[in-house]
């Protein structure tokens, strides 16, 4: 196997101090008792309320920077994988080095594959340790600010949430294979419509609301994710010669419940090697993957010499996968 060497030096995660629990949510929103939790199977997730999103993700890099001992100056680049973007200009990298107070001008960037970000700047960072000794990888998402809650079974599996990790190269362990593939047929099967230049608010005649909502025609998107979804982990396992049983642990995007219960189903994987945090947390879109690794790498026994099968979805539609060794 070829390996490009990742370690994860650690993971910081913060949640909003908002904790919206999924019965007061069918009180506020005059539905039956227990309707949210049994359509989306999540007991409580965690909103912005009083504090800002910048608040939310400086706690994350100062939880990561406890966790690891590092000097936040010896870092040599910025990636900012959140899938909501602060302002439309400037883009967020810019925000998060200011929101540092760094001593130096170094390089920041975004990278936007909404769910996936986070996990495509892992694949993307294991490529620039020959520029760079250690990069800070953050996310940053904010899903409450466009929820429609006619649509329960769409608005209520999410959450907001951020995280920040550093990583580095290593001569043990990394990057066995990482693949990604589009499939533009869903295109239009998860969107916010407004926001960019397609529909601008400027050119945009009613109210820009009925545009700035998060829509998802989830029946569709099941179809579709189910039909693509195994091919594409079995092809992907096939190039380095290894098959599901030799994974250690599963690192799935936290797309929704039945999702998860789907995935576990259609590959016969052992719910034991699965790190499911859904029904505490919801989909907290680029956040999720680095939330659930943070479980992970702080949470389970894992040992030198893991592997991780990090794995998801995107808008798109886009399909994601990592195999990481432990160091």
């Amino acid at each position: 196997m070829i390996k490009l060497g990742l370690n994860i030096l650690g993971i910081g995660i913060s949640k909003p101090n908002f904790i919206v629990k999924s019965k007061d949510l069918d009180n506020k929103l005059g539905l039956e008792d227990g309707k949210i939790e049994k359509t989306t199977g999540l007991k409580q997730r965690y909103f912005i309320d009083t504090e800002t999103p910048d608040d939310l993700l400086k706690r994350a890099i100062d939880d990561l920077l406890i966790k690891t001992k590092i000097d936040i100056n010896e870092i040599d680049c910025i990636i900012n994988a959140s899938a909501t973007m602060s302002q439309s200009i400037p883009y967020n990298a810019a925000n998060t080095h200011r929101l540092l107070n760094l001593d130096k001008p170094i390089p920041s960037f975004d990278i936007n594959m909404t769910c996936l970000s986070f996990l495509r700047s892992l694949d993307i960072s294991s490529n620039l340790f020959n520029s760079y000794n250690k990069i800070l990888i953050v996310t940053c998402d904010i899903p409450s600010i466009g929820l429609d809650w006619k649509n329960i079974r769409t608005s209520g599996i999410f959450g907001d949430g951020a995280t920040a990790t550093i990583v580095e190269k290593s001569e043990s362990g990394g990057v066995l294979t990482s693949n990604f593939e589009t499939h533009s047929i869903g295109f239009d099967y998860c969107e916010i419509k407004g926001g960019g230049y397609k529909l601008p608010p400027s050119k945009y005649e009613g109210d820009y609301k009925e545009v700035s909502n998060f829509e998802m025609d989830g029946k569709k998107l099941y179809k579709l994710s189910s039909k693509v979804l195994p091919l594409f982990i079995k092809n992907s396992l096939n190039k380095i010669d290894l098959t599901i049983s030799d994974i250690d642990w599963i690192v799935p995007h936290q797309a929704s419940q039945s999702s998860l219960n789907h995935i576990i189903k259609m590959l016969d994987l052992d719910k034991n090697k699965v790190i499911d945090i859904f029904n505490r947390n919801g989909n907290q879109v680029a956040s999720s993957i680095p939330t659930v690794l943070e479980e992970l790498i702080y949470k389970k026994p894992i040992k030198s010499g893991d592997k991780v099968l990090i794995v998801g979805t995107s808008a798109g539609i886009g399909l994601g996968l990592m195999i990481w060794e432990i160091p």
